[in-house]
């Protein structure tokens, strides 16, 4: 599970897929004196943070639970603060791209994403970066991107 002190900490783990980033947008439901709560008009907060990219590792796009089920966008494995940055539709995304990936891949070797995760990771994230155009170098984050051809 991804954790806000993963996101403020960069912190990267051997199966980062793609890199995300955006803001939280933590939306603040307090009980209030004025009635029934509206999110669209008060009480939520934007922290922009460092506005630096970070990771997000394979295990928070399979069930810990489901073997067959791979998640994308709001529904990964994250708590509620890092899930109020991953749900902006661009990270979804990059997520779509990597579960495809993943399940192509679970089809291809007949397991399911924690056996892909422990067999074939490497191929996955070869697969992600091709189709994704860029490489990503999880040991140095800092790093430029260098952009590769989509095989065609």
């Amino acid at each position: 599970m991804l954790t806000e002190n993963d996101i403020r900490d960069h912190t990267r783990y051997n199966d980062v897929l793609v890199d995300n980033d955006g803001f939280f947008c933590i939306h603040c439901a307090w009980n209030s004196r004025e009635g029934k709560y509206d999110f669209r008009l008060k009480d939520w907060i934007m922290d922009v943070r460092d506005q630096k990219p970070y990771g997000i590792p394979f295990r928070c796009l399979y069930s810990a639970n489901i073997d067959n089920l791979l998640m994308a966008g709001k529904h990964i494995s994250v708590t509620d603060v890092a899930g109020s940055s991953v749900k902006l539709t661009g990270n979804g995304a990059q997520h779509g791209v990597a579960t495809a990936a993943a399940a192509f891949l679970c089809n291809e070797h007949s397991t399911t994403p924690r056996g892909l995760y422990y067999a074939h990771l490497d191929e996955l994230i070869g697969l992600v970066e091709r189709l994704c155009g860029h490489e990503h170098d999880p040991a140095n984050p800092g790093a430029p991107r260098r952009f590769a051809a989509v095989p065609g």
